[in-house]
């Protein structure tokens, strides 16, 4: 099906949508909410209602004036979010506007895209800034319009006018004016004329919100986000048409005409159901040339243009859903409508009309196709049955039933379970096009009910396949495995409640089977190449490491990361992998032996500057294997010694490289924008084959099959990374911590060095004795350390400085990068520095890591932790002890511009050193109120901000340390 090139709704894109247009504002009012799709709605009229008095217009003023001036108390500004992902639409903020129809009811028109298909949540700004709430009352189920709820009474200031609706007025060439929130501007007005009334729906691309079976108004006006929603205004004060949509790169814009959005709004006032038929059957109106050549006759055209003599075509079926009704009966795509029920039907409210009119009904259905008349008996169908009203949320997925919306704009019939929002399933499903589920553990699903049926019964992080297919590929079957952590991802089923407009979330309970946790014996693959020589064994050591990120910490974004880990006790289940695979202590980890078991592993250790941590799993889940784990080599690393590298093809074979150690040096790592963890202080090894640069992970002998190296990834800077050997010897004072069943204990100076040459240091005033010194010290590389970053809260802030160039460290020259490990042994240490052409002896404090956070709090869809390492080392004043680390899309947090990574320093005016004492305050703030946020930005600029909270989308949770759980951590949240 073609595409209006550079056409796409007058709503702020989201970075994911396919919509052509490319404005940044047009971003969010495209996506909305719903807060109730059924067509049984009932509106109570209120007991209280306020006067309806429209401004009076004085008579010298000029008409248009008069007419746009007395619409404004009509017209409001629409502030709203979608919390989840739903249907077409991601979760998003956005602004968009709407008019008042019925002040008697509160009732506001706005276009579907914003409503939505899901969960919504919104106010409405009126023109003398009152705000108050609005709920989803009625969104169609195909053309783009819906209507918004609120409270009359709750308008104190300002007198309600509604703007009438007049369908019948729109005319071509007549002019008009919108008014809206164009661009994000309160109250714009913009001038324009009608010049179609016949266009076809706008195409807005695939996977996307798009109308059918409807005229659109068609006009020279240049609209831009924002502005979906208003009015299109005659010069009369009546509203003829619905802005929806436009093109990008020419003045041109689409109105829906208000047929049947006036005749919805009459259902609804009388407290009758919005009835919408469908025969999954998809009109155009096309030409008359166009018909000719798909076989009308010439004597039916001329009966045709007799019957309607300004119609320039005819409606040609364009799309029959798969086992429709439509299908059933024999309609086919290039039949050209007729009659129904003997009525010829020459225009698209007469077809709905209809429709609407013989739900359960059997309509007779004439088309012509080839030249010949083809009667057709139809089933007409319930619309609002094939949208959504519930959604389930497993493994922070979303999923639901296939939408009509959709199904119309895959080609497919309107069933399945579809997946709205990857989550956590990221990890095994790398195409964002969108699934439906056909299978869970080998269950056929064809629906959400019997989808959470069969995945509460899968044990934790248990591995569970699925299998589904591409919704734009129906001929390729996919069966990924995904894990899922109940204590990170409870099940919720939201259903959408038609008297609230919210919709209500029902905890779900796993109940998984019993498990079998009795030993598996393993045979796990070798390694055959015998130019290996004594580290063929370590390719029995390899196992696959995955870890799963429920939520963005310390500028972790990734949600899935995987990598080759390293047995290095097989006794204790203890594998070492590196810091780019297992980023955070918050996270599920995965251990997979030879694609033959995965089993659960838990986080034991993350070392705050090395680049490797300690995971471990249950030895006791293995029987006989041959599982070997490494063994460490101890003896120092020398330009020249010969080694072999252990890894995996991309066929998953394991394969040798011989080659020798080129060279070795300190890390220097450039420090990313966002604050995140990365490797400082640390000795990294080259070697000489350029084989290892296409590999990411591996483990490397030396002559003996000891371990020398770990292969891994270093993260650099922006998005960038290098592949390099982790010296080995770095894991062993943590290991035989563990070894000895205690948890290993790192302590620090909380400083970053990096290498400075002698001509630096003697520019900086350091003595020639002293330089003599030192190059006696050392004969093959001479420079010294400088500090180049003090980390804030650190014992050593305020008493080492940046710049400052270490000297010696307890008496003991720093020549070499692991001369600093001393500071692991010492309490405290001496220390010889040159700072501003002096040399200073100081007494230095270390400071024992902790571990990283203990506690972290989830307020309004905002992360909060205390400031973590990689802030800490970036940042040069800390504010507080409390942190903004991430925003939800969609949240409350996003929608009120909560920044990420700011300092909190107050909450409703009560001060927040901690996270304790933050915690304290949000869990004391109501529920739908403002609550008062005072920061410092990143960039040590202090603002404050008001959040409404939205407990029944975004609840607050505590996630707490605790070693004792089978994750690690407790959670705990507050409904």
């Amino acid at each position: 099906m073609p595409v209006d090139t550079g056409i796409e709704h007058d709503a702020h894109k989201y970075p994911s949508s396919k919509r052509l247009r490319e404005d940044d504002d047009d971003k969010n009012d495209r996506n909305g909410y719903r807060g109730d799709g059924r067509a049984d709605m009932h509106i109570d009229t209120p007991e209280a209602v306020p006067v309806v008095q429209p401004n009076v217009a004085v008579h010298e003023v000029p008409k248009w004036q008069q007419a746009t001036e007395a619409s404004f108390n009509g017209i409001v500004s629409i502030r709203f979010a979608q919390p989840i992902a739903f249907d077409t639409d991601s979760s998003f903020c956005a602004n968009a506007t709407g008019f008042i129809v019925d002040a008697q009811r509160g009732i506001i028109l706005t276009n579907r895209h914003v409503v939505g298909a899901g969960p919504f949540v919104g106010e409405a700004v009126m023109h003398d800034h009152e705000v108050v709430e609005v709920r989803a009352l009625y969104r169609d189920p195909i053309h783009d319009f819906g209507f918004l709820k609120f409270d009359p009474s709750h308008v104190k200031y300002m007198n309600l006018v509604e703007i009438p609706l007049a369908p019948e007025d729109a005319r071509v060439g007549i002019d008009v004016r919108i008014i809206g929130n164009d661009a994000g501007e309160k109250l714009s007005i913009l001038a324009g004329s009608i010049s179609r009334v016949d266009r076809n729906v706008p195409e807005y691309g695939e996977m996307t919100y798009n109308d059918l079976n409807t005229f659109y108004l068609q006009s020279a006006a240049s609209l831009s986000g924002g502005s979906s929603g208003s009015p299109v205004i005659d010069i009369h004060g009546n509203a003829v048409g619905l802005q929806a949509g436009g093109r990008s790169k020419e003045a041109t814009n689409f109105f829906l005409p208000l047929d049947r959005v006036k005749r919805a709004l009459e259902l609804i006032q009388k407290g009758e159901p919005v009835l919408r038929g469908t025969i999954h059957t998809q009109f155009k109106y096309l030409s008359y040339d166009v018909a000719q050549k798909l076989g009308l006759p010439e004597g039916i055209e001329a009966v045709v243009r007799r019957e309607n003599p300004t119609g320039v075509g005819m409606l040609v079926i364009t799309s029959v859903l798969p086992d429709g009704p439509g299908a059933q009966a024999g309609l086919e795509e290039g039949d050209i409508l007729l009659q129904i029920n003997g009525k010829s039907i020459l225009h698209f409210v007469t077809l709905e009309d209809i429709l609407d009119n013989n739900i359960g009904n059997v309509i007779d259905v004439v088309v012509n196709r080839d030249g010949k008349n083809i009667e057709a008996r139809v089933q007409v169908q319930d619309m609002h049955k094939f949208t959504p009203t519930h959604l389930v949320t497993v493994g922070s997925c979303v999923l639901h039933n296939f939408s009509y919306q959709l199904a119309y704009s895959c080609k497919l019939p309107p069933r399945g379970v579809y997946m709205a929002s990857r989550g956590q399933f990221e990890a095994a499903i790398h195409d964002d096009s969108g699934f439906i589920i056909e299978k869970v553990d080998g269950k056929p699903v064809s629906n959400v009910d019997e989808f959470v049926k069969a995945i509460r019964t899968v044990g934790d992080r248990e591995p569970v396949q699925l299998v589904m297919h591409c919704v734009v590929d129906i001929h390729t079957k996919m069966n990924p495995l995904v894990v899922i952590s109940h204590q990170w991802h409870p099940i919720h089923m939201y259903t959408m409640n038609s008297t609230t407009g919210l919709w209500d979330h029902t905890h779900i309970e796993w109940e998984p089977h019993p498990q079998d946790t009795s030993p598996v014996n393993l045979q796990l693959p070798e390694l055959d190449d015998p130019r290996a020589g004594n580290s063929k064994d370590l390719a029995l050591s390899t196992v696959i490491v995955r870890a799963g990120v429920p939520l963005s910490l310390e500028g972790v974004t990734s949600s899935h990361c995987s990598t080759v880990g390293f047995i290095v006790d097989a006794q204790r289940g203890l594998v070492v992998v590196g810091r780019w695979a297992v980023p955070l202590s918050v996270c599920s980890a995965t251990i997979t032996f030879g694609n033959a078991l995965s089993l659960p592993g838990k986080v034991r250790f993350l070392h705050p500057t090395h680049n490797f941590g300690i995971v471990q799993y249950d030895p006791k889940r293995i029987g006989k294997s041959n599982i070997k784990q490494i063994t460490v080599s101890k003896n120092p690393i020398h330009t020249g010694d010969p080694a072999c590298m252990v890894t995996l093809n991309d066929a998953r074979k394991f394969i040798c490289i011989n080659t020798a150690v080129s060279d070795t040096y300190d890390t220097q790592f450039k420090a990313p924008l966002v604050p995140t963890w990365r490797c400082i202080n640390t000795e990294i090894i080259n070697y000489e084959s350029r084989m290892l640069s296409s590999h990411i992970y591996g483990i490397i002998g030396d002559k003996d099959g000891h371990v020398q190296s770990l292969w891994m990834n270093f993260p650099s800077g922006e998005r960038k990374s290098i592949n390099a050997g982790l010296p080995a010897r770095y894991i062993l004072p943590a290991l035989e911590a563990l070894q000895r069943d205690e948890e290993p204990r790192v302590r620090s100076l909380g400083i970053e060095v990096t290498t400075v040459s002698l001509i630096s240091a003697r520019t900086s005033g350091i003595s020639e004795s002293r330089l003599e010194e030192i190059q006696a010290a050392c004969k093959n590389q001479i420079h010294l350390f400088s500090i180049s970053r003090v980390e804030l809260l650190s014992k050593s802030h305020g008493v080492l400085k940046d710049l400052d160039i270490i000297i010696s460290i307890n008496g003991k020259l720093m020549l070499h990068i692991d001369d600093l490990e001393v500071q692991n042994l010492h309490d405290s240490l001496d220390m010889v520095i040159l700072r501003d052409k002096q040399e200073m002896s100081l007494r230095v404090e270390t400071t024992e890591y902790d571990g990283g956070d203990s506690k972290i709090v989830k307020w309004c869809g905002a992360t909060f932790q205390a400031p973590y390492m990689g802030l800490r080392l970036q940042a040069s004043v800390a504010h507080s002890g409390v942190v903004c680390v991430c925003c939800d899309m969609g949240s409350p947090a996003n929608q009120y511009n909560m920044q990420s990574l700011c300092w909190i320093t107050h909450v409703n005016g009560v001060k927040t050193p901690d996270i304790d004492a933050f915690e304290k305050m949000v869990r004391s703030c109501p529920d739908n109120v403002y609550a008062r946020v005072r920061y410092v930005s990143f960039f040590n600029e202090p603002d404050v901000l008001t959040i409404k909270t939205c407990y029944h989308y975004w609840p607050t949770s505590t996630l707490t340390k605790d070693p004792s759980s089978a994750s690690g951590w407790h959670s705990s949240e507050n409904q």
